[in-house]
């Protein structure tokens, strides 16, 4: 009953010296509100990033294209040793049939195109293995098993995708790549000022207190019980901006992805970040990193400027 006494006495200590000085207590939250807010961010973004990298990849198949009169047995042994590769996701295979219907879909509008082709015949278009991979960056790996001697008789060319689709998977790294790069300094730099600004907040708050401190040593208060609401005041810090923080980029990942949900890029991010699970992960990290940055910020002013070492 006694430590319950002394822990509710230090608690409502903690939350009135939250009050004692408005202004600092403000700025010390608001700075960060912003570092904590860019931190989450960058989670949002990067996650963001990764899911359009990988739904774009998924579209970027490399076609191994068959000579004519292929047989089953020799074709079934290309698919085998493309199976094989550890990095081949899927196969589909494209029966000359299929190539002119998915052409025509393709082309039904124009009419050129589809002109051209009525006028070289309906069989010039090859059977072909259409190959998606796990790793783009080792798409490459698909050629080499197609051009494999033992496949030269029935492999006629290999096709690694559009150009302009590997352009746009390599802006997109190069994106999430600067995000990263980019969040980490300003959420570090930010950070590092809401620590000076409650480093301050805290020493102000200690020599302020320095006649209610030399009181509480003579009737007995230990170190720890005087230490007590100064942790408990930066913590409040934490929690506070943590839960405005994580309020403000919900408010964002709503908003803006309830308009592009639909997308294919975009779909499985918002579904990510609407879940339960994950809305309480990121309000529970966001208040955790809170809480941390300001119980370091009152360790160091009070290792420094409340002087109970010694006592």
């Amino acid at each position: 009953m006694k430590n319950l006494n002394t822990l509710r006495r230090v608690l409502s200590m903690g939350a009135k010296n939250l009050f004692r000085n408005s202004w600092l207590t403000i700025a010390a939250i608001a700075v960060m509100i912003v570092s904590l807010v860019i931190i989450q961010l960058a989670v949002v973004l990067n996650v963001t990033a990764s899911n359009a990298i990988n739904q774009i990849a998924k579209n970027l198949k490399a076609a191994v294209y068959l000579k004519d009169d292929v047989s089953d047995s020799d074709r079934q042994k290309l698919f085998s040793a493309l199976k094989a590769n550890n990095n081949v996701d899927s196969i589909e295979y494209i029966s000359p049939e299929k190539a002119q219907k998915d052409l025509a879909g393709s082309f039904k509008n124009n009419e050129e195109i589809l002109q051209a082709y009525a006028l070289v015949g309906g069989g010039v278009l090859p059977a072909s293995y259409k190959v998606s991979v796990k790793d783009l960056s080792r798409i490459s790996e698909v050629q080499t098993v197609a051009e494999a001697n033992e496949f030269r008789d029935i492999v006629s060319n290999v096709s690694l995708g559009q150009t302009d689709a590997k352009k746009t998977i390599d802006r997109a790294a190069g994106a999430q790549k600067s995000i990263t790069v980019g969040s980490i300094v300003a959420a570090g730099t930010l950070a590092i000022i809401s620590i000076m600004i409650i480093f301050n907040t805290i020493r102000m708050a200690i020599f302020t207190r320095q006649e209610e401190i030399r009181i509480m040593k003579l009737i007995g208060a230990t170190p720890n019980y005087i230490r007590g609401p100064f942790l408990v005041e930066s913590a409040l810090y934490g929690i506070i901006a943590g839960i405005l923080a994580n309020s403000i980029v919900y408010a964002m990942v709503v908003s803006i992805g309830a308009k592009v949900a639909e997308q294919a890029e975009f779909a499985a991010t918002y579904q990510l970040f609407t879940k339960t699970s994950i809305m309480i992960a990121m309000l529970l990290g966001s208040i955790l990193i809170g809480v941390m940055i300001g119980v370091f910020s009152s360790l160091l002013a009070m290792e420094r400027h409340l002087k109970l070492k010694h006592w």
